[in-house]
């Protein structure tokens, strides 16, 4: 790295300010996530995710990895010029299965396959690394605290009708598109009120740290063909249909292929006296977006999807029943980071393990892309 090249943030264990109460806290959002999906399986007689448990597409595409990435780039699993399949789910975030007019933030799965290498303790022996990424800037919760009272929300609300949702989220909508006329947004609202725009516009972000090797990132996947940047805030009728995002990817991946740029934003190193409230790549403070600016994002990859069948029922099936996606299935080198991320082990493992016994489903890693029906 040149002599005028950016500071970036040399990964250590010191990065993060574990909180000795956290247990505690873990314990509890495990719990009401079980709540969440049992009360599910309750009324579906069949146990779904408690967080983005309606997908919309399943598609199979090959991430590759840029050749001649400077020294700062070529870390884990971007640390030299190849290729790997991936598997990406395409979902909304509530635990519920609900029309996709009661619009709410998108996401994106993905699992990368055939990647060696150490892999965090959870995840030892295994070949995959998985990225889950959601449309957003930063993080809904600071904390793990917040982001128990996050599900907790999601868990009151289970109970209440479809048609009440319907409304509260194209009420949020309006507010949201008035605050953005005159440069204000809420969290809060984009929440329950996200743009009725088509999902493979969007640009979905890890949004919460992870190890880059010798550094620290956040990843994100942006449009990079032109027939998706085409997508990018476009509206869509999202009342068309109870599967409209559905049928949107369905009826793009019909006949285009799709391109997506995968980017890192490393984090800067900062005066380690400063605490996370000031600093501009805060570690634990997850609704903190980092400053593009002094860090702007750089591409590592790109994955492309060729035209494919995206929901077939055999694959949906398997995706949908028999994988499951958590951040925590990685590469020592991404090893996830912040209070945010280490809530999330307990929790999705459990889910996982719980939604695998009640379906009597065999949870996979799949060892490659065949196993994956067409």
């Amino acid at each position: 790295m040149s002599a005028d090249a950016p500071a970036y943030l040399r990964y250590s264990a010191d990065v993060e300010t574990i909180d000795p109460h956290e247990p505690v806290i873990f314990d509890e959002l495990s719990r009401t996530m079980q709540h969440i999906t049992r009360t599910m399986a309750s009324r579906y007689r069949h146990a779904y995710r408690p967080v983005h448990a309606k997908s919309h597409g399943v598609v199979v595409g090959t991430l590759e990895v840029l050749a001649d990435l400077p020294e700062h780039l070529r870390q884990g699993l971007f640390a030299e010029h190849r290729s790997f399949p991936a598997i990406l789910r395409f979902s909304t975030n509530p635990g519920d299965l609900l029309a996709d007019n009661v619009s709410s933030p998108r996401a994106v799965a993905i699992k990368i396959l055939n990647v060696e290498g150490e892999k965090v303790a959870n995840h030892a022996g295994k070949t995959t690394q998985d990225f889950v990424a959601i449309n957003g800037e930063a993080f809904t919760a600071p904390d793990p605290a917040g982001f128990l009272e996050q599900i907790k929300l999601f868990d009151k609300t289970l109970e209440t009708p479809e048609g009440l949702k319907h409304a509260a989220s194209v009420a949020a909508r309006a507010t949201n598109a008035v605050l953005k006329a005159v440069h204000l947004s809420s969290a809060t609202l984009e929440g329950i009120g996200a743009p009725a725009t088509h999902i493979l516009g969007e640009t979905f972000s890890i949004l919460t740290p992870v190890r880059f090797g010798d550094y620290v990132a956040k990843v994100s996947f942006a449009p990079g063909s032109e027939n998706l940047r085409k997508l990018t805030g476009t509206s869509v009728d999202l009342e068309s249909d109870y599967n409209a995002l559905q049928e949107l990817i369905k009826k793009f991946f019909r006949h285009e292929d799709a391109v997506w740029d995968v980017r890192v934003q490393l984090a800067l190193a900062e005066d380690p006296t400063l605490s996370d409230k000031k600093k501009k790549f805060p570690i634990e403070k997850a609704d903190t977006a980092w400053d593009a600016e002094q860090s702007p994002w750089q591409t590592v990859a790109r994955i492309h999807v060729p035209a494919q069948n995206s929901y077939s029922d055999a694959r949906q099936l398997f995706v949908d029943e028999q994988l499951s996606f958590s951040p925590w299935h990685a590469l020592l080198a991404h090893q996830p980071l912040g209070g945010i991320m280490r809530a999330r082990l307990k929790a999705y493992e459990e889910a996982a393990k719980f939604r695998a016994q009640r379906n009597a489903r065999a949870t996979v890693e799949p060892a490659s892309i065949d196993e994956v029906p067409s």
